[in-house]
C-alpha cells in the first residue's frame, strides 16, 4: 500500500510530505495505481525544480520509492506558485486514494 502523509503549517501551507510503499495493484511495471501517485510526486517536485528553482528533493529519493520532502517557505508570489505546484499534487494523490482506497492511504496532519 501507497502511504501518503501531508503536513500543514498554522496558515494551512503544505509544510512537508510523505509518500512511501507500493501500491501493489498488479505486476511491477502494469501498475496503473502506483504509476499515477509517482507521476503526480515526481512532477510536483520537477515542477518546483525547473519551473521555480526551488530544490525539494534529491533524485536518490525520486528513484526509491519513498519520498518525504520539506516544502520550503518562501516568500510572496514565489511562495503562492510553489504551494500551487503542492496542491495540485495533493488534490491528485487524494483522487487516486478515493478512487483505490484498498492501495493508496491518504493523511492530512498539522504541524
Amino acid at each position: 500500500m501507497i502511504r501518503s502523509v501531508i503536513w500543514r503549517d498554522d496558515q494551512r501551507r503544505i509544510s512537508k510530505f510523505s509518500v512511501r510503499g507500493h501500491a501493489g495493484a498488479a505486476d511491477r511495471g502494469y501498475d496503473i495505481v502506483c504509476a499515477a501517485v509517482s507521476i503526480l510526486v515526481t512532477n510536483a517536485i520537477n515542477s518546483s525544480e525547473h519551473l521555480l528553482g526551488v530544490v525539494i528533493a534529491t533524485d536518490d529519493e525520486i528513484a526509491s520509492g519513498d519520498v518525504v520532502c520539506e516544502v520550503p517557505a518562501l516568500s510572496g508570489v514565489e511562495n503562492e506558485r510553489l504551494q500551487l505546484l503542492m496542491e495540485s499534487m495533493v488534490y491528485g494523490i487524494r483522487q487516486v486514494s478515493e478512487a483505490y482506497p484498498d492501495f493508496v492511504k491518504f493523511t492530512e496532519k498539522s504541524r
